[in-house]
């Protein structure tokens, strides 16, 4: 699923004002959406049946709006999971946070497919009853096994050079969560954010049991992971040194 960033409202306007949609936004007349995706603090987000407006509670916190034509299923939780990763890999951002009418069982399988629960409720004035829910970080990356494609990409590059060096270190075993963790953290890297990548790696790190990463250098980013030291970034991942 492609998701990508627009300042363009006129897609989102659609579906927005859909007759489908509209009711579920809350409020009466048409929507314009206009000021709120041009406004560079924001995200929008869009795929081919709708999109994402994330706004900005506080540094590192966003609460996000979701619209999408009905009756897409499977492309909709997909295209939820392509923003999830967008948002997490490529901004400062540690937790999203969405208001969920509780009328709306969509909206809350929506939720609970993208690892959101609730914290609390009350009745909201535009939406009724509704769950206030959140996902931090870290569950989302212990909940999406499609990251361990990401660590398992690292290990390999690491564990081949390691062997063609002749290092006597023991390779490591596939462990699903270390998997994940991996994979998060060197999704960041790649995608220009080194020092939330090597903050979340060694933070997972810490409490798992695992040896933490030091960031060594940000021009060119070059870490220590212990077993190697790395250039890692967006022209890809490079084994400088091996112990």
């Amino acid at each position: 699923m492609t998701i990508r960033r627009t300042f363009d409202a006129s897609s989102l306007n659609e579906v927005a004002n859909d007759p489908a949609v509209r009711p579920t936004l809350g409020g009466e007349g048409d929507l314009d959406l206009s000021d709120l995706v041009s406004d560079p603090t924001n995200f929008a987000l869009v795929g081919e049946h709708g999109g994402f407006v994330l706004t900005p509670l506080s540094p590192g916190n966003l609460e996000v709006h979701s619209m999408f034509k009905p009756g897409r299923g499977s492309a909709t939780i997909a295209a939820m999971r392509s923003a999830m990763e967008w948002v997490f890999t490529r901004t400062d951002c540690v937790a999203i946070w969405s208001k969920v009418p509780k009328s709306n069982k969509a909206a809350k399988g929506f939720a609970r497919a993208g690892s959101l629960r609730a914290l609390f409720e009350r009745n909201h004035e535009l939406l009724g009853a509704t769950e206030f829910c959140e996902v931090p970080i870290m569950r989302w990356a212990m909940n999406n096994p499609s990251l361990e494609t990401h660590g398992e990409r690292f290990h390999s590059l690491l564990e081949t050079a390691k062997r063609e060096a002749g290092s006597n270190l023991p390779e490591h075993p596939h462990d699903a969560a270390h998997e994940r963790a991996v994979g998060a953290s060197l999704l960041m890297f790649e995608r220009g954010q080194p020092g939330k990548g090597a903050a979340f790696y060694s933070l997972w790190a810490r409490f798992a049991g695992y040896q933490p990463i030091t960031l060594l250098s940000v021009a060119p980013v070059a870490v220590d992971v212990g077993d190697a030291i790395l250039g890692l970034g967006q022209e890809g991942m490079e084994v400088l040194q091996c112990r």
